[in-house]
């Protein structure tokens, strides 16, 4: 069984017990059921939403393994980028879905991913004015922020790795929390994208 630190439990506490705030407003679990959602009415639909339920699952699987991979200390930075990019290819996918499912959300999303092609030259102080405070996002609802982080989170692992590819502790210990934050969120897309 694996141990988890007192900090990472407090951390999980105050996410779970605590509305979640974000740079577009702030969603509890008793908003979800006044947003609204496009119905998954036709079997494509069922099928896809399916998919995509699966694809959530494995992404926290695959998040959990790069959150382990980074505290060891022999990890070079070519394993971690290659799960943040895998974290991001799946984000993709499951943004692609979260578009159908909150129709409102579709050019916020869509604009998140326009991201990808910066990564090789976005500096960190851009990507976070930028992308985890919205700054070059455009007005959306509370819900939208959540999958956007879906995508945001492994790219700034991303951009981390390539400024240190020594992976220095602090490096790490930014990784570290850039992916426990994105797990956070996880549980509420799930309500917001499959019931």
């Amino acid at each position: 069984m694996q141990h988890l630190s007192l900090l990472t439990i407090i951390f999980l506490i105050a996410t779970t017990t605590t509305p979640i705030v974000d740079a577009s407003g702030t969603l509890t679990e008793a908003d979800l059921p006044a947003i609204d959602r496009a119905d998954i009415a036709t079997d494509a639909q069922h099928k896809q939403t399916s998919m995509t339920a699966g694809l959530l699952s494995e992404y926290e699987i695959s998040a959990k393994k790069l959150v382990d991979i980074v505290n060891n200390a022999n990890t070079d930075a070519v394993v971690l980028k290659s799960l943040a990019q895998e974290l991001l290819t799946m984000s993709e996918d499951i943004i692609e879905s979260a578009k159908f499912r909150l129709p409102q959300c579709d050019t916020y999303l869509q604009q998140t991913l326009q991201l990808k092609q910066k990564l090789t030259s976005i500096s960190l102080d851009s990507l976070e004015k930028n992308y985890h405070l919205d700054g070059a996002l455009p007005d959306a609802p509370a819900e939208c922020y959540h999958t956007k982080d879906l995508f945001v989170h492994p790219a700034t692992v991303i951009v981390l790795i390539r400024d240190d590819p020594s992976l220095g502790l602090a490096t790490r210990s930014t990784i570290n929390t850039e992916i426990q934050e994105v797990l956070a969120h996880t549980d509420i897309i799930r309500k917001l994208l499959f019931f």
